[in-house]
Formats: structure tokens, C-alpha cells, sequence
């Protein structure tokens, strides 16, 4: 139920196009209902014992029995059988319509008749235009909101739940889930409202017609509700498990293509392949079960229906035969609305089989909605406008999980204002996790972390953020413009700006060589461009953003040696006048740093220059010794 009020407030803002899709389905039962009346009429009409007609040579008579002598007549056969006489709502309402219908000629009537239907038809049609169009907008402008927020939520979540989660799940959270939930609503929504509506008025006048037929049929209705609602908890289930196994399918084809160097360097095509079809092959497993169970329902309900209708048709004959209580015409008319009760109640069945499959997507989308954002503005946050003094590591411990492993232990660390301090040590020793403390890519679980004697939790996150420059090992560039990749983040920055950061990048050259300059497209994260040319880019993208604080991941380990020489030229200049946090694999980039933290197992183990840890640090001497056992000592001090 929590789900269903989750989706109406989604609904809420489009409460007036609900009222007029309200309207309109009204509307449109009632046109149809009237064409279906007055087709009974027509038949009656048509081929009734009581009209005569003789044809003369040069005219035509028609002798005509009057509505009222067939009242008469009706009245003497009920008290005839001892049935006593009575005004019910049902008779009124065929009165009226008769008074309408019924004219001087039965050549008229058929003509009023043949007008009443054509013109209830026509409006029932242009109704059912409008409400498709409503309905339609209804569903279109749902799912846009839902899928706005949804990648909005996604955006401001922290980096631990995109940890947790495959791309290929939230891809298709973001894709397939909702558009499961779109086709509920654009394929359903129409029936949500129209079939209970269209099956309740049409209960009311089979219960005018006749009571006791009513309560004859009305069986039909708790037992098709048990076989849906019991069919209907058994397909949520299996949607779950089908929305889950399409995440994994959606998982392994994005890391497969994304891969797909290396999947072809090492000739593991058909593995992959393999792969795949085992995920393709359970997703099919699981669709095919939710889907036959799906193709069930209607059947089940068509054959109570059958059972139904057969013993209406004995009873209700019955009945006509004896004279009791049911007319001919009024037979008819209560099979005919019957016939169109089934329908509806048949596609209510398997209207609530895709509405399961779509709240088995919501639970998915709202669970991502729901999840805890990064909380960027707490009451009372501080605005960190610069950086003065120091950055002040106070007994930091941290861990990625609760009940995991500390992978950061009893951190103490001082970074004065405009050092370059480089941490060093062993590969999973806890460098870049300390690091990415700072700009509060994780929080620590224990200690904190100040800035100018102020705990970093309490300054605002944009304003902390931005303070702090980033330049990783692995590049990240959109599909977009030169420009717009060197800007990206900075609002409205002119082309002189971005010129001067590219040129002081060593970036500028190459960039007037591309066939539009700034406008030049890179592709897919930079696919168009060398290691070393995204990588220049990224540091243009730090110059310009000027921040106080520089973190570089090992920005030129995977370059060649003239790619390596301009960007380490680039890099130094972006040192100049800021506090730099260098993560080092290489101990010759790092060696005149102010400072060098040694790590090993998430503690440092040491602190201090490159001459004396070679003399204190066992560590740092073998991480040395590694990287330069075939060059002379004199040629690295």
C-alpha cells in the first residue's frame, strides 16, 4: 500500500488532467452504454410480434400498437399471472428512453434509432480520442518527472552506493525500470480508470434489470478476484527476480564492450560470449515463467465466465418462458450488458498482471530514490571561501563497510599551506582512500579532518569542493566540445580563459591542429584523443578552475616519455602557489617534495624527506630499491 501512495503523489501535481480523464471515461461509458440500450431497442423494433404492417397498392399502412395498449396489455398478463405491478428505476428509465425513441411510424422509429446509435457512437469515439490523448500526457509527463528525479537522486548520492551497485543495474534502473512503469501507465492507466467504472455502472443496471440474475452473476466477481489478486502476488515476485537478472544482462554487455581491448588482446570472445548467454539465458528462464503465468489468468476467468453465462441462460430462459418477473426484451438487454461486463473484467485481469510487473519496477526506482543523498548544505554549515593555514588529519580511521576491515588506522598528519606533501607506499596500503577524505568522497569513521582549525564536516560540501583541483590518472572526458571539456563546472567562462589554461597545459598546440579547435568533438570519454592529450586537457580543466588545493593521482605513470616530459612541464606550473597532495607509484616524481608520507597496511609508518627516509624507512628504502636497483645512487640523489 506505502507503494501505491508513493506513486499517487507522483500523481498529485496532475490531479486536473485525472479529473478530465475522470470525466471523460464517464463520458464515454455513457455514450456507449446508450448505442448498447438502444441496439436492443432496435431489435425489439425490428422484428417485434406486435407491429403489423400491410402494404396497399399506392401506400403504406402501418398498424401500430401504441406504447400504451403494450402497457395495458403488459399489465393484464401480470396480474393475469398474479404478479403484482410495480414502478421500479429500471422501468422509468425504459419509459423515458421509449418516450424518445418510440414515434408516430415504426419506419420513424427505425429511423430515431438509427440516428441515436450513430450519433452515441460518434461521440463515444471522439471521447475516446481525448481521453487517449489525456491519459497519454498523464503517463508522458510521470515518467519524466519520475525519471528526472530518479537521475537527480543518482547524481547526489555518495560515492560508497555507486560502489555497491553495478552500472549496468543502475542503468537499467534508470532505462528499464522506468519504462516498465511507462507502459503501465500509457498502455493502463486508461483501463485503471475506465474498467472499474465501466464494470460498476454496468453492475447497477444488471441489478436494475433484474435482482435476482444480478446475484447470480455477481459470483463471478470474488472468485476472479481471488485467481487475480493470488496470480497477481506470484508475478510481482517473478518480475523482481526478471528487472534483477535484466541488470545483470545490461552489467556484462557495458563491461564487455567497454573492454573490448582487452577482450580481443586476449582472444576471450567466445568466453564472453558464454558469459552473456548464461546471464541471456536465465533472464529468458525467468521471463518466460512470470509470462505463463501472465497468459493464465484470462483463460481462467473466460471459463468462469462460460459457467456463468450458461447457468444465467437456463435461469434467465426460464423465467422469460414463465412470464415471471422478465421480459423478453429486458433478457436481452441484461445479456447484452453482461457480455460487456466480461470484457472489461477480463482486461482488468490482465491489466493487474503488468501492474504488478510495474510496481516490482517502482520498488527498485523508489528504493534508489529513497537511498541517503550526500547531505551538502547541514543547518548552520560554514562557507569555506579559502585556504590559510593547514590541512589537519586528528586520529583518522575509516572503513568502507561496517562491519569491514579499518582500511585507514590512527592517522596523524599536518599539511601546512603551500607544501607538497607526496604520499608513498605499497599498492592498497591507503593512499588514495586518504586522500579522497579531504573532499569528503568518504567520511571518516572515526578522527577528523580540519581546515584552518575547522572540522571539514562543517563547511558547506559545494564550497569545500570547490576549493579543492583534481587531476587523476584516468582521465574522464565527455562526448562534448574541447571547450566545454576544460570548462566543465565553471559556468559561463570566456574562450580567452580557456585559451590561457590550454597553452599553460601544453594543450593548445595540439588543440589548433584538431579540425575545429575548441569546437572539436573528443568522442566517448576522449576515445579520439591520446593518453597524453586527455591527460593535458585534465590539467587545463584544474588551471582553470584555480583552486588553492591540488590532489594529483599519479597523473603521468601510464604516459610515454615526450608525452610524460609536457605533461609533467604542465604539472609544475599547476603547483606553483597552491598545497599539493600527490598520490606516488613512482618515487623519481616525487623525490624534492616538501614531505613524503609512507604508508603501509593503513597507518603511516614514517614522514619526512627523501634523503633521510631512505636512511629511517624500511619501507620506503624497499619501495627505492624496487624502482631503481639497475641505476647507480648517484645518478637518483
Amino acid at each position: 500500500m506505502k507503494l501505491y501512495l508513493k506513486i499517487l503523489a507522483y500523481l498529485k501535481p496532475l490531479w486536473k488532467l485525472i479529473v478530465v480523464s475522470i470525466l471523460l471515461s464517464l463520458f464515454y461509458i455513457l455514450f456507449n452504454n446508450v448505442s448498447l440500450w438502444i441496439s436492443v431497442d432496435f431489435v425489439r423494433e425490428l422484428f417485434s410480434p406486435h407491429e403489423v404492417t400491410t402494404v396497399r397498392a399506392g401506400e403504406d399502412q402501418t398498424e401500430e400498437m401504441m406504447p400504451e395498449s403494450r402497457e395495458r396489455q403488459e399489465g393484464d398478463l401480470d396480474r393475469l399471472m398474479g404478479v403484482q405491478e410495480s414502478v421500479t428505476i429500471y422501468k422509468k428509465i425504459n419509459k423515458a428512453i421509449k418516450g424518445v425513441v418510440i414515434q408516430e411510424n415504426r419506419f420513424d422509429t427505425l429511423k430515431m434509432v438509427c440516428l441515436i446509435i450513430f450519433v452515441s457512437f460518434l461521440l463515444k469515439n471522439i471521447v475516446a480520442y481525448l481521453r487517449g490523448v489525456v491519459n497519454n500526457l498523464i503517463s508522458l509527463r510521470f515518467t519524466y518527472t519520475i525519471r528526472n528525479r530518479l537521475y537527480n537522486a543518482l547524481l547526489h548520492l555518495p560515492i560508497t552506493f555507486f560502489e555497491r551497485r553495478k552500472t549496468g543495474e543502475l542503468t537499467s534502473i534508470v532505462f528499464n525500470d522506468v519504462f516498465a512503469v511507462n507502459n503501465v501507465l500509457s498502455n493502463s492507466y486508461g483501463k485503471m480508470v475506465l474498467t472499474p467504472l465501466q464494470v460498476l455502472i454496468n453492475l447497477i443496471i444488471l441489478f436494475l434489470i433484474s435482482w435476482k440474475l444480478f446475484l447470480i452473476t455477481f459470483i463471478i466477481v470474488p472468485v476472479s478476484g481471488v485467481i487475480i489478486v493470488k496470480i497477481g502476488e506470484s508475478i510481482r515476485r517473478k518480475s523482481r527476480r526478471v528487472f534483477k537478472q535484466i541488470a545483470n544482462v545490461v552489467s556484462v554487455f557495458q563491461e564487455s564492450i567497454m573492454s573490448i581491448r582487452i577482450v580481443k588482446a586476449f582472444t576471450n570472445e567466445d568466453r564472453e560470449g558464454r558469459r552473456f548467454q548464461k546471464a541471456n539465458r536465465l533472464w529468458f528462464k525467468l521471463t518466460f515463467r512470470a509470462n505463463r503465468l501472465s497468459y493464465l489468468t484470462s483463460p481462467l476467468n473466460e471459463t468462469l465466465g462460460a459457467l456463468i453465462l450458461a447457468v444465467l441462460l437456463w435461469y434467465g430462459g426460464r423465467m422469460v418462458y414463465s412470464g415471471v418477473g422478465l421480459e423478453a426484451e429486458d433478457f436481452i438487454r441484461f445479456l447484452v450488458f453482461l457480455f460487456m461486463t466480461f470484457q472489461p473484467l477480463r482486461e482488468f485481469s490482465n491489466l493487474n498482471n503488468v501492474i504488478q510487473q510495474g510496481i516490482s519496477a517502482a520498488e527498485r526506482i523508489f528504493g534508489t530514490l529513497e537511498s541517503t543523498p550526500e547531505v551538502y548544505e547541514k543547518p548552520g554549515a560554514k562557507n569555506l571561501d579559502t585556504f590559510h593555514q593547514s590541512i589537519v588529519y586528528d586520529d583518522v580511521s575509516f572503513r568502507y563497510n561496517e562491519d569491514g576491515p579499518y582500511v585507514l588506522k590512527d592517522i596523524n598528519l599536518k599539511i601546512d599551506k603551500g607544501e607538497m606533501v607526496a604520499f608513498v607506499g605499497p599498492s592498497g596500503a591507503g593512499k588514495s582512500t586518504l586522500v579522497d577524505l579531504i573532499p569528503r568522497f568518504y567520511d571518516a569513521d572515526q578522527g577528523g579532518i580540519r581546515i584552518d582549525d575547522t572540522d571539514i564536516r562543517d563547511f558547506s560540501l559545494t564550497t569545500l569542493r570547490n576549493q579543492i583541483g583534481i587531476v587523476t590518472q584516468e582521465v574522464f572526458l565527455f562526448n562534448d566540445s574541447v571547450r566545454i571539456n576544460i570548462g566543465y563546472g565553471l559556468g559561463e567562462v570566456d574562450d580567452t580563459q580557456i585559451i590561457d589554461a590550454a597553452k599553460a597545459a601544453n594543450a593548445w598546440e595540439f588543440i589548433c591542429q584538431m579540425g575545429e579547435g575548441l569546437d572539436t568533438v573528443v568522442g566517448e570519454r576522449g576515445t579520439k584523443l591520446s593518453g597524453g592529450q586527455k591527460q593535458r586537457l585534465s590539467i587545463a580543466r584544474a588551471i582553470l578552475k584555480n583552486t588553492p588545493i591540488l590532489i594529483l593521482d599519479e597523473a603521468t605513470s601510464s604516459l610515454d616519455t615526450e608525452s610524460e616530459k609536457l605533461v609533467q612541464e604542465a604539472i609544475d606550473r599547476l603547483m606553483k602557489n597552491r598545497t599539493v597532495l600527490v598520490i606516488a607509484h613512482r618515487l623519481s616524481t616525487v623525490m624534492h617534495a616538501d614531505k613524503i608520507v609512507v604508508i603501509d597496511q593503513g597507518r603511516i609508518v614514517d614522514t619526512g624527506r627523501h634523503r633521510t627516509l631512505l636512511k629511517t624507512c624500511p619501507v620506503y628504502e624497499r619501495l627505492y630499491k624496487m624502482q631503481f636497483r639497475d641505476q647507480p645512487e648517484a645518478n637518483i640523489l
